[in-house]
């Protein structure tokens, strides 16, 4: 893959729009209207933008962790990727002054945390990290919601996106442990790795258990069943192994956890059906 499009990690860029696609519908929007359509694509240049400053501050991380991606592998250099990141913000943000004003400063706001995440909120470690990571992937909903100028009807899906996302972010470092305790504080170099481990899967059961709430509210239809159950079986089954060695399984349970959440959005996705 061509460095300037891997650098992006595309397939996280697309479901940031998908999720954008979905809040819009389940507010009860046009998702296909030009809004929507200019909204999706903030989300893909947001998003691409934030995962390449990322990159940029991690370059001594990466070189233990990643040592494949563009940046420490000398295919992209340190000045190139951060001119990338900062034109694909100016131009997201931009273009949200097509929609609407709340919309422009929702997008500003989001791009300036995804910058100073990495630059420095990141550093700090600890639970701040990992609740800052999740809201940012949570936002598509709410972002969505914004455009069809009805929030507050995504605000349980941001919820639910966001607990499932905290699980993942923890079981994340404990996955990078090696590479990021001499650089960051991260929660399992904070409070050890099976109290991590713990914590991320009493965060995620928790997102179990409110899984229903948007089909017995009446949020989503019953076509959210078929695809949040499968959703909820795979993270259930995770679980227990994940504890029994959760360093041996950290990367398979995000991976997995990975799946899920792309379920979830779909689960999403079909219950704005009627």
């Amino acid at each position: 893959m061509h460095p300037y499009l891997e650098i992006l990690r595309p397939h996280n860029c697309v479901m940031a729009g998908v999720a954008v696609i979905a809040g819009v519908a389940i507010a009860s929007g046009d998702p296909f209207s030009a809004s929507s359509l200019i909204a999706f694509a903030v989300a893909l240049l947001v998003c691409g933008a934030g995962n390449i400053v990322n990159d940029y501050y991690d370059y001594e991380i990466d070189k233990i962790n990643n040592p494949r991606r563009p940046l420490p592998s000398g295919r992209m250099s340190l000045q190139t990727a951060h001119r990338y990141a900062v034109a694909l913000f100016l131009l997201g943000v931009a273009l949200t002054l097509a929609i609407s004003i709340p919309i422009f400063l929702l997008a500003a706001f989001n791009a300036s945390l995804l910058y100073l995440y990495a630059s420095s909120i990141k550093k700090r470690g600890g639970a701040s990290k990992n609740l800052a990571v999740s809201y940012l992937v949570a936002s598509p909903f709410l972002f969505g919601g914004l455009v069809a100028g009805n929030p507050l009807a995504t605000f349980l899906l941001v919820i639910l996106a966001g607990l499932a996302n905290t699980s993942r972010e923890i079981i994340k470092d404990i996955q990078d442990y090696e590479g990021d305790k001499a650089f960051l504080k991260t929660l399992p170099a904070k409070m050890g790795i099976n109290g991590s481990a713990k914590l991320a899967s009493a965060v995620l059961i928790l997102a179990i258990a409110m899984s229903p709430l948007p089909y017995l509210l009446g949020t989503l239809s019953s076509y959210y069943l078929l695809l949040v159950i499968p959703a909820d079986a795979l993270f259930l089954l995770a679980i227990p192994r994940f504890l029994r060695s959760p360093r041996k399984q950290a990367a398979a349970t995000q991976k997995i956890l990975k799946l899920g959440m792309a379920l979830a959005l779909g689960a999403f996705l079909l219950g704005s059906l009627p």
